[in-house]
């Protein structure tokens, strides 16, 4: 891909000189060389300063200063064992998606520009004071006028911009090392980018976020022990998000629970359990429940916020979900082994017994921890790591998922240290489990089967006719195609090229040999004969430099 092809501007060249010079700052200068950018040096001193950093350490330094869309980009990756090794995980689970914070003035007139009307004629009350900054938005709490409390998210102004250079950026280096590293080929990293890319967009859209709010309410309609904030869809635009604004205690702060009456052991147990609901029920779940985003309010009632990152589960992933569980609940490592290849879309596996033996191996491991040792989310990720080795890739998806258990399980265990995770979650799979094979789904099923078949039965004889016809008029066609024959295509195509080349060489001295025989065209056959000597010489030293001899 060409500069020209993603349509730089200057100032977006200054944007790729910067990212080129975090890069060299950092150490990574190999990095830009196997870009195709150019080597560029780092000078002794600068090495003095990072060397005392290793690898994986300076690439998330370089990260962090790479600015927002680079964070968000490594947060994605620290959940991808299919695309970085371990050792860069860990150091990319240590980005926080903080930002220096925007004037409350400038966010006030944001705010007033979005919603076209002074904050006076919405608000009865406006805080100034910020209660969070991130990368995109910045969030406040005020009132309305009928006296309603709401959390008001303002995105920065031209975040989207700065946001899709990087992108562009980001692709432009993705297909370049791409490029000149062909053993990046099988993690797709441009596939990866673009995947990035469009997540990101949305979550710069928060009418999308407005409708997950909105969606997840839905669901758990009628629940006593949630609490879904409720969305002003009158005041929400692309830029600007107005939800109710949550009044409880943060999850992690243990002191303030039991002061506020509430019971540690029974939050989390109505935590897990409705991030279960969420997930083998709905199939629709918030993918990012760390202690920062859920509330507890009196009543041991529970609450999540910031619904940027949502997962979606297909029926599949349901069925491989449950599969996995009652099979790390048995400690059947043949079961899991089956889930495991029926997510990744490899049903016929040929190295299954070895692929078997490596999650047996680290059941074994796990076997003799007790119950507050015991880590499910921990497990399902050692699970999807061995079967990256071996060159099985599952959907994204099912990164969010493992985030989310991973996520909601330490929140439990800080909550109740004897909980144990795996058996909450084995009634929500042994119904799914039993709903996918009952008599009502398995009628379903045979029915849609049928449906096919009949409808295939219907056709055929038509088809059948069609083919018979064609074939009679003798306008019948087959069309074979072979892949991986260019190279040897194209070697035929240029040995069949100078193979009439030397005939027509050798038919033009036969004719010249021939015309030479007669005084009055001997001249002709001498010019004749020159040339085609003249042209069989050049083919021959061409040969020769080409090593075709």
């Amino acid at each position: 891909m060409k500069i020209s092809k993603i349509g730089l501007a200057v100032h977006e060249l200054g944007r790729a000189r910067e990212i080129v010079g975090i890069v060299v700052k950092y150490g990574l200068s190999e990095w830009v060389t196997t870009s195709g950018l150019g080597k560029l040096l780092i000078s002794k001193k600068r090495l003095a300063r990072i060397e005392r950093f290793n690898q994986w350490e300076r690439i998330r330094m370089a990260v962090e200063e790479l600015g927002p869309t680079f964070i968000k980009f490594g947060q994605i990756l620290a959940d991808r064992p299919d695309i970085v090794p371990e050792e860069l995980r860990e150091e990319l689970k240590k980005l926080q998606d903080e930002a220096q914070p925007m004037p409350d003035d400038l966010a006030k007139q944001e705010i007033e520009k979005e919603l076209g009307r002074p904050v006076g004629e919405i608000f009865r009350e406006f805080d100034t004071g910020r209660l969070a900054s991130a990368s995109i938005a910045q969030t406040y709490r005020a009132v309305l006028l009928n006296g309603e409390e709401v959390c008001i998210k303002i995105q920065r102004p031209g975040i989207d911009k700065k946001i899709e250079l990087d992108l562009n950026l980001m692709n432009f280096f993705a297909v370049r090392m791409q490029r000149n590293n062909p053993e990046m080929e099988a993690i797709n990293l441009t596939g990866v980018v673009r995947e990035f890319g469009k997540s990101i967009k949305r979550e710069l859209d928060f009418h999308h976020e407005a409708a997950s709010v909105i969606r997840f309410g839905h669901c758990f309609a009628g629940d006593p022990d949630i609490k879904v904030p409720k969305i002003y869809s009158q005041y929400t635009t692309r830029r600007i998000l107005i939800e109710q604004f949550i009044r409880g205690t943060k999850v992690s702060d243990l002191e303030s629970l039991l002061t506020s009456g509430n019971d540690p052991k029974i939050i989390a147990q109505k935590a897990v359990r409705l991030v279960f609901d969420q997930i083998f029920t709905f199939g629709f779940f918030h993918a990012d429940p760390h202690p920062g985003n859920i509330f507890v309010m009196d009543g041991n009632v529970i609450s999540f916020i910031d619904f940027g990152m949502m997962g979606s589960l297909q029926p599949e992933h349901l069925q491989f979900l449950g599969k996995y569980v009652l099979g790390y609940l048995d400690r059947d490592p043949h079961a899991m082994t089956e889930a495991l290849l029926l997510v990744s879309g490899k049903r016929n596996f040929a190295r299954f017994k070895d692929l078997e033996f490596q999650i047996g191996e680290m059941l074994a491991h796990n076997k003799y921890l007790s119950i507050d040792e015991m880590d499910f989310g921990k497990v399902m990720n050692e699970s999807v790591d061995i079967l990256v080795r071996y060159g099985l890739r599952i959907p994204s998806g099912i990164y969010l998922l493992v985030k989310a258990l991973m996520a909601i399980e330490r929140v439990a265990v800080s909550l109740n240290p004897g909980i144990d995770f795996a058996c909450e979650m084995q009634p929500f799979a042994i119904k799914l489990i039993a709903k996918q094979f009952s008599p009502k789904q398995i009628a379903s099923e045979v029915f849609e089967a049928i449906k096919e078949y009949y409808k295939l039965i219907k056709e055929f004889p038509a088809d059948l006719n069609d083919i018979l016809f064609k074939i009679k008029e003798g306008k019948f066609k087959t069309q074979i195609e072979v892949k991986g024959l260019e190279p040897l295509v194209e070697h035929i195509d240029t040995s069949s090229s100078r193979v009439s080349i030397a005939i027509v060489l050798a038919a033009l001295i036969i004719g010249a040999s021939i015309i030479s025989q007669w005084e009055q065209t001997r001249w002709i056959g001498a010019i004749v004969f020159c040339l085609a000597g003249l042209f069989g010489f050049w083919l021959l030293v061409k040969l020769f430099r080409r090593n075709k001899f």
